[in-house]
């Protein structure tokens, strides 16, 4: 999943991010887990690329991407 998402803005959502999560995001890429979903992340050029590499059975990976974005889109 490719997100498109200007400097400022990511760095707002990881903010907010670590302070209700507790999730750090180390920019330009790493990896996140919680919740049983694991994922990838990398950012470059001004595009946020996920992907979803583990994630319980019962959840769709459509599902999974549809909460990331719903996250970016609250800043």
């Amino acid at each position: 999943m490719q997100i498109p998402i200007s400097p400022d803005e990511l760095a707002a959502a990881a903010a907010r991010l670590q302070q209700r999560q507790g999730i750090v995001l180390t920019l330009p890429e790493g990896k996140i887990a919680q919740m049983g979903v694991t994922a990838a992340y990398r950012y470059a050029d001004g595009v946020l690329t996920v992907d979803i590499l583990e994630k319980p059975f019962f959840v769709s990976t459509a599902y999974c991407e549809e909460q990331l974005k719903s996250f970016l889109d609250q800043i």
